[in-house]
């Protein structure tokens, strides 16, 4: 599969994608939007492929959206079927990324900007380069972060925190972006690409079906009332028994007995090919 916009590599089951527009900063244009939307559709409906690795090339992860002059113009023109073609194949491969069972993960590798924040968001484990920076700095061209960048950073950080992100429009660096809970762990840069790699592969190896529920599990229990996500929890462990053809009981359990896998060891499940 070969893009004018978009790099994809099928690395050991591992569907890794580059954004390549480094001399935009790897901004969203529709044509790498499509090519993204192709991506990740193909990704859905390929089961070989097992976890996703999303980055960028040169020194930007993404600038968010291309406020290039065909974007200027849909807005002065107020022309709302071009501004939704602009914006729908966007929105599109930020839900199917976001509604992914597979694993994903964010290799973050230099600035990320506006709605450059939203993948990162939409991952599930963030990896980020020391040399990183975020900044959502709509407020400064009187503008606000819009497009799911507002949910990126009120989804997962406290309010006196995001609400600094989205009013004073100033950047941070990649440590105060991990203290605030933005990513999930920094790395030194020449570091980055093998700390993502080693995580994919690692959550990868995961019983897919019980990935996949632990996932929904974390998204829909996170403000359940607690007796609420106990029941929700209790019906899923039937349906995971099930989807995971009674391997809970016939495999982990009884290696849990034998003293195959111990708590707190870090052995996992390893996915037949």
């Amino acid at each position: 599969m070969s893009y004018e916009q978009v790099i994809f590599e099928n690395k050991e089951d591992i569907a890794i994608i580059r954004m390549n527009r480094p001399e935009k900063k790897n901004a969203f244009s529709p044509t790498m939007s499509r090519e993204i939307l192709e991506v990740v559709t193909h990704i859905e409906n390929t089961p070989e492929i097992r976890g996703v690795l999303l980055t960028g090339v040169g020194d930007s992860f993404s600038a968010g959206l291309d406020l290039d002059m065909s974007f200027i113009q849909t807005m002065e023109q107020s022309d709302s079927i071009n501004f939704r073609a602009v914006m729908d194949p966007i929105l599109e491969w930020y839900k199917k990324l976001y509604n992914m069972s597979k694993p994903t993960v964010a290799a973050v590798n230099g600035h990320s900007y506006g709605g450059g924040l939203v993948p990162v968001s939409l991952c599930d484990v963030a990896i980020a380069s020391d040399k990183s920076r975020y900044c959502l700095s709509e407020i400064n061209f009187a503008h606000f972060p819009a497009g799911g960048t507002t949910w990126a950073v009120s989804h997962f950080l406290l309010p006196k925190h995001y609400e600094y992100l989205c009013l004073s429009g100033d950047r941070i660096d990649a440590e105060e972006a991990y203290r605030m809970g933005l990513v999930t762990k920094v790395v030194p840069h020449d570091e980055l690409e093998d700390a993502a790699w080693e995580m994919v592969k690692k959550l990868a190896n995961k019983h897919p079906n019980a990935y996949k529920t632990a996932k929904t599990m974390c998204r829909m229990t996170r403000k359940m009332p607690l007796w609420e996500a106990i029941e929700l929890e209790m019906a899923h462990i039937h349906e995971n028994y099930f989807l995971t053809e009674g391997e809970m009981v016939k495999i982990a359990l009884k290696q849990f007995k034998e003293g195959k896998i111990k708590t707190g060891t870090g052995e996992t499940y390893q996915s037949k090919k």
